[in-house]
């Protein structure tokens, strides 16, 4: 299995992965600097607007613990009341095993042409800490900028919390 994390310095791994697996609790895990969302692609083009969401979220270092994500699209309203866009939902997306430092996920969601021209679009991630069926930790996090993307970018290394399609 490939690891899809982003690179840690060691010493930081270390604390993360010891203060996680040693039972400090979901606040060191929801307020780590590993949990975020931000959009990697906002491209309009003739054939079809394409808006990309990447979330990373740190692992417990346990090995039983599996990380899973929901990506979701939001326009905002004319009223400014955030709204989901239809049918640009990933589903629950498995990131893998918890025993790692973190992992990141993303989806790229293909909208028509100039369907959502001048709209101001982000998105709103779902992160879940499960053992079997249930639910250890929970949290949601809506896009931010200046965020460091393993892959998928478009162009390479872009971050930005909101996109708006021309």
């Amino acid at each position: 299995m490939r690891r899809l994390g982003i690179a840690v310095p060691g010493s930081l791994a270390i604390l993360l992965i010891a203060g996680l697996a040693t039972g400090a609790g979901a606040t060191p895990l929801l307020s780590s600097p590993l949990l975020w969302a931000t959009v990697d692609q906002c491209t309009s083009a003739a054939s079809g607007d394409v808006v990309g969401l990447r979330a990373s979220m740190p692992g417990t270092g346990r090995r039983d613990e599996r990380m899973y994500m929901r990506l979701r699209l939001q326009y905002r309203a004319p009223s400014g009341v955030w709204r989901y866009v239809k049918g640009a939902d990933s589903g629950l997306i498995d990131a893998g095993s918890a025993r790692y430092v973190s992992r990141q996920a993303g989806r790229d969601f293909h909208l028509a042409a100039g369907s959502a021209s001048g709209t101001v679009l982000r998105g709103k991630v779902v992160f879940d800490w499960r053992v079997g069926a249930s639910t250890i930790h929970h949290a949601q996090r809506l896009t931010t900028a200046d965020r460091e993307v393993g892959a998928g970018a478009s162009p390479p290394g872009y971050s930005a919390a909101r996109c708006t399609l021309s």
